[in-house]
């Protein structure tokens, strides 16, 4: 009994600590050296999965951890151990919540002796279910991606297997190769590397695949799009295994893999920023994969005298709106800003917010705007960006915007964030509210942290306080009765930790935050 009483006041101390609070941000993943490279994905309750690269003990291991809507960790204070991997750098990786709130997490491997691409499902408490290794033979391997099919409740894994795209379908239940072979996405003898994998967005199910065609270093790099289908044919019509150009022309800058957005019977939702000159364009495709906006898609403005970089998109259908926001530049100088731009889903292409966009963050003198995101609900859309007047000190914004554009926070921008070095950016939304994660703090001692910012401009704010069963604001006696009488079950309303079943954890939650 003693050793249960020990347990529950550990854990009201860690329940305190990190709850969102408007004194400053949370962190959310932390120990010594580097905590990088965030994935975030929003969980049924309003809370989020995250998935790290943790380089606490040496080489980079996968951790990952869940959070309630209030910031409360559900998987213990540095969340679970993945994988424990010896890289000492890092590539890009994948994660995605499934249905069920389970959590798939795609990345290298080494754990074997070789490197390998694995793939592997967290149930809703955090234990894995299974992990499955993709990739075999010598070739070199990297960029996983993992989505759901919601038509099958099956998982797609993708990832760089040589100079190609394999993508794999895989049994949810067991995590079993689907097909006897992966398929091999090529576009003639071009290389054709992963950019982004989503659930197809029409109800055949099956999956799209973003690559970038490249035939050298110094080659035009464009984005292309593959279909799958659910038994392992590429292509978007019968007969026909060619990708759709997103891009005809211009090049993508090295190393640049653009993300995209399947938006369901609608399409998908393209955006990246192009070479010679730096600009940012926005593509739609259709389901059936031909292009809704212009060929070659739409630059953010009409203009090419500033440089326009590194662009995060946001997309909500019941707004018609697609949201895009960017750092920008004027060329050989000190002169930063930050812009942003809306376009109809239905539309063609036609700019929304003027030809010039909005400027978020006017230009001036700084040292830099760099690292942006964007949530959006069908109310309009909260951007947030970093910009700093000299090295390491990055201050982190956040402004609202309607769908036609005008300021819903009463202050305009709000400081999420104060002064210190940031790095990559993620945000979802939730009710009311956007979550924003990033890394934070220099290069050698990097955590990651997250704020709450609610759709009226307040920072830090709670939604429901954890333990206020009643959501009548307080933490009281009524709450603890609920508690009690739910014991031993799995009732979600008093199930605080989400592990399944209403218990010892679930009460020092509440006494934690007892009114």
């Amino acid at each position: 009994m003693k050793i249960h009483l020990a347990r529950v006041a550990v854990c009201s101390v860690l329940i305190v600590s990190l709850a969102w609070t408007s004194s400053g941000p949370t962190q959310l993943a932390g120990g010594a050296n580097d905590q990088v490279q965030p994935k975030i994905g929003r969980m049924s309750d309003g809370g989020f999965c995250l998935a790290w690269f943790d380089n606490s003990t040496g080489g980079y291991d996968v951790r990952a951890n869940r959070f309630n809507a209030s910031g409360v960790p559900m998987w213990g204070a540095n969340g679970v151990l993945v994988a424990d991997r010896s890289f000492s750098s890092t590539v890009d990786y994948g994660a995605a919540v499934v249905s069920g709130d389970r959590f798939a997490v795609a990345y290298n491997d080494d754990r074997s002796g070789s490197d390998r691409i694995s793939i592997t499902l967290l149930a809703s408490d955090g234990t894995a279910v299974w992990t499955s290794t993709m990739s075999t033979g010598s070739d070199y391997v990297a960029n996983p991606k993992v989505c759901e099919d919601p038509t099958s409740g099956a998982i797609y894994a993708a990832w760089l297997q040589g100079t190609t795209t394999r993508v794999q379908r895989l049994d949810m239940a067991t995590g079993a190769a689907v097909w006897s072979t992966a398929v091999n996405l090529t576009d003639g003898t071009a290389q054709t590397p992963p950019a982004d994998l989503w659930p197809a967005a029409d109800a055949s199910g099956g999956v799209m695949m973003s690559c970038v065609r490249q035939t050298g270093f110094t080659s035009a790099k464009l984005l292309r799009a593959f279909r799958v289908s659910p038994s392992g044919v590429a292509g978007w019509s019968a007969g026909s295994t060619a990708p759709i150009n997103v891009m005809t022309s211009g090049s993508l800058q090295f190393g640049n893999y653009p993300s995209c957005i399947a938006v369901p019977s609608v399409g998908y939702v393209f955006s990246w920023y192009t070479t010679s000159p730096l600009q940012c364009v926005v593509q739609v495709l259709g389901l059936d994969g031909a292009p809704r906006f212009p060929a070659g898609g739409v630059t953010v403005t009409a203009t090419a005298n500033v440089e326009r970089v590194s662009p995060a998109c946001a997309v909500n259908a019941a707004a018609d709106r697609i949201y895009v926001v960017w750092p920008d530049h004027v060329p050989n100088s000190s002169i930063y800003g930050m812009g942003a731009q809306a376009f109809a889903l239905s539309g063609s292409g036609a700019r929304l917010w003027g030809e010039s966009g909005t400027a978020l963050q006017p230009q001036g003198t700084l040292y830099s705007t760099d690292f942006c995101a964007a949530a959006a609900d069908e109310s309009g859309v909260t951007f947030s960006w970093q910009s700093s007047t000299a090295f390491g000190a990055d201050v982190l914004r956040a402004r609202r915007l309607s769908p036609t554009g005008t300021d819903l926070f009463s202050a305009g921008t709000v400081q999420v964030a104060p002064s210190s070095d940031k790095g990559r950016m993620a945000a979802i939304m939730q009710a009311g509210a956007s979550v924003i994660v990033w890394q934070d703090g220099a290069s050698g001692s990097t955590d990651l942290r997250g704020q709450r910012v609610s759709n009226d401009g307040s920072v830090g704010g709670n939604p429901v306080q954890p333990g206020d069963v009643d959501g009548n604001g307080t933490v009281d006696g009524t709450d603890l009765a609920a508690l009690l009488a739910a014991w031993a079950t799995a009732d979600a309303a008093t199930d605080f930790d989400a592990d399944g079943i209403v218990g010892g954890t679930d009460l020092s939650i509440l006494l934690a935050n007892w009114s």
